[in-house]
């Protein structure tokens, strides 16, 4: 069983998920639609769900929160002022401010495993898919290839999987996506997990 095949089932009307810990939607982002696979963190969605949180979208406050141990106290008077006023501004779930300490609650609610572009052509797509290369794995599924050489060659070198349909069934897998290369977690890829969350049909209760 390859890697996408361990996450989705590769259809050419969309892809479905192959285990209960693992969920698709359909989003758009990065300035193009993508079905992204990802799996929840059930504890905090349940927790956001509890206190009416959705998707934390505002970069000046993640990227403030990404200073800030989770579930720890840090004292206020440690953060800048514009930090300050970021976090007595957050709405509520995302930290508890008490005693002139700052505790974040909020985490990523959703790890984002793979982007799936569907083709109509190659060229373009693969220069879609290579945009979340700083997030997840990525995989292109398209038509028969005509020049198949050229194709894996280029999406290979970019680390991009590819997968061809025929038709109404599964697509077959060519080429597998590679893993994200020294990943560290930054704001922006924590935007992008709550720009995913925020796509999600469900959240678990």
């Amino acid at each position: 069983m390859s890697c996408a095949d361990a996450l989705v089932e590769l259809f050419g009307t969309g892809p479905r998920p192959v285990r209960e810990d693992v969920q698709v939607t359909r989003a758009q982002i990065l300035d193009t639609s993508a079905w992204i696979a990802f799996r929840y963190d059930r504890s905090e969605a349940a927790r956001r769900a509890g206190c009416g949180l959705g998707a934390v979208l505002a970069w000046d406050l993640l990227d403030t929160l990404m200073d800030l141990p989770a579930g720890l106290p840090v004292p206020a008077a440690a953060l800048a002022r514009p930090a300050r006023r970021r976090v007595s501004g957050a709405p509520a779930g995302v930290v508890r401010i008490s005693g002139g300490q700052v505790i974040r609650d909020l985490v990523p609610a959703v790890t984002p495993l793979l982007a799936i572009i569907t083709a109509r052509e190659w060229a373009g797509s693969l220069a879609r898919a290579s945009r979340f290369a700083p997030y997840c794995r990525r995989m292109v599924v398209g038509p028969r290839l005509t020049t198949a050489a050229e194709v894996l060659q280029i999406a290979g070198r970019l680390g991009i999987g590819v997968a061809v349909r025929g038709g109404a069934g599964a697509a077959d897998v060519l080429l597998e996506p590679e893993p994200v290369g020294d990943w560290q977690p930054t704001t922006a890829w924590w935007r992008f997990c709550e720009t995913i969350y925020g796509h999600a049909v469900t959240v678990p209760t």
